[in-house]
């Protein structure tokens, strides 16, 4: 079971509001609109010579230095219009944008709130307030802002998935879902931001929605990698739930879309194996088992349940050179090494099976199965203080299991030890009252020290 975790990106998107006018009447004396920017740079210079208060040559100067990355200049610029005109919103609002981008956010957070004195109703300007806020860390009143963009001009759809990143470094999945939701209703041709939704929903913990904007993104863009990657590790995460849940038939439906999008995805495989396995398919999961190590060659897991299959269709040989190769790559796979004795009893090999049992609790000395496992091949081999030690052991660990006590019962009553007989049948029963054979032995160890009273009397 693999588990798989999603990454969401904080991202701000700059909205640009440029005016950019009388350039074309102040160059057309020139001949052509393709003056190189030096040359208009030049102009508006010669123009200011012979008029310093002409405001759109120094707004329009601002701008041209804005697209050259002359941040300074331009600032000069826009200062200059706001000398000559205190109360221009536009020279502001380009005030507000050149600081942003020179980081610059307590400067642009006082020219944004300036051009809202003068008009409160430019939802670009919240939404640029709200993009300072952000990057200073101000979550909410950055989010703040951004409802006031969205109050002006519903169908700003970056303020909508400005918001719901926002909410995301809050922690609060299922607002950023709704904002993300918006914003993909009113763009639903970016692949990007429906990405990004698609995380939110599986941050939410909604898999099922999370499938579907997956879906969304590849119909829209089929080579998006991540997308496929998150889509497929869902359809797995899909199928273990729905295995541990036993709807076996839908498992393996979740799986199959799984290797549809993904072909190479290893773990998928093996965990279709265990439900082919659980369904009595076993040719099938060795099919998929082999799948799995065709695509890794080291995946020790895929070896240790395709020995798992083997050995439940009594392969047993086959069961044994997986085992062995998965140890070959992980000597500590507890697992294998438990796998190994379990064959090894079939085969009748109870030496090399008694070895393998004490190899798993080298590793994990309170490994209850082993332990009992242990027990019974020391109890075949007359090795009965052996089996006792195992078997109390297992109950230090455990004390309510039902089937230690039984075995620890039968032992005792073999003993003569009639009194601790009945006492771990009782201690059986205790866990499971429906214990057949522990009432059946109860029951003779009753008849017996009934039988020893009478021989006494």
């Amino acid at each position: 079971m693999c588990k798989y975790f999603s990454t969401l990106f904080y991202l701000i998107v700059f909205i640009s509001h440029f005016l950019l006018y009388n350039i074309l009447a102040a160059t057309s004396s020139a001949g052509s609109p393709d003056i190189p920017n030096k040359d208009i740079i030049e102009k508006y210079h010669a123009i200011l010579l012979q008029d310093p208060s002409n405001v759109s040559a120094h707004f329009n100067l601002g701008i041209l230095y804005y697209k050259n990355a002359l941040y300074d200049e331009a600032i000069r610029e826009f200062n200059k219009v706001l000398e000559i005109n205190p109360n221009d919103f536009d020279a502001y609002y380009n005030l507000g944008n050149i600081y942003n981008k020179k980081n610059l956010f307590d400067n642009a957070i006082q020219a944004y709130k300036k051009a809202l004195t003068i008009n409160l109703k430019d939802a670009e300007t919240f939404h640029n307030l709200g993009n300072a806020y952000a990057n200073k860390g101000m979550i909410d009143e950055a989010i703040s802002s951004y409802m006031r963009a969205i109050e002006i001009n519903p169908n700003l759809a970056e303020s909508y998935k400005n918001i719901a990143y926002l909410y995301v470094k809050k922690g609060k999945f299922s607002e950023s879902a709704s904002s993300f939701e918006k914003a993909t209703n009113l763009n639903p041709q970016d692949p990007i931001m429906l990405f990004d939704l698609a995380t939110t929903y599986e941050s939410n913990k909604s898999e099922d929605r999370a499938i579907l904007t997956y879906q969304r993104v590849l119909a829209l863009d089929p080579a998006h990698k991540e997308a496929k990657n998150r889509l497929a590790m869902l359809y797995n995460n899909k199928g273990v739930s729905l295995a541990m849940q036993g709807k076996r038939d839908e498992a393996v439906v979740a799986y199959k879309e799984a290797i549809k999008i993904r072909k190479d995805f290893k773990e998928v495989y093996n965990n279709l194996g265990a439900v082919y396995v659980d369904k009595g398919m076993l040719h099938e999961a060795i099919a998929v088992y082999q799948k799995a190590i065709e695509i890794s060659p080291n995946f020790a897991e895929a070896y240790n349940n395709l020995g798992v299959a083997y050995t439940k269709n009594k392969s047993y040989d086959e069961a044994i050179g997986v085992f062995k190769k998965t140890l070959s790559l992980n000597k500590k796979h507890a697992g294998a090494h438990f796998n190994l004795g379990v064959v090894y009893t079939e085969k009748g090999m109870p030496s090399e099976a008694e070895k393998e049992y004490s190899e798993v609790l080298q590793i994990n000395p309170h490994d209850l199965s082993a332990l009992y496992n242990r027990s019974i091949l020391h109890l075949n081999n007359n090795n009965v203080n052996a089996a006792i030690s195992d078997l109390k052991s297992l109950l230090g660990n455990d004390p309510h299991s039902a089937l230690a006590h039984y075995k620890l019962g039968d032992i005792y009553k073999k003993q003569g030890l009639i009194d601790e007989a009945v006492l771990e049948y009782k201690r059986a029963l205790e866990t499971s009252p429906e214990f057949k054979e522990a009432l059946d032995g109860l029951e003779d160890a009753y008849r017996l020290k009934e039988k020893k009273v009478k021989q006494h009397r």
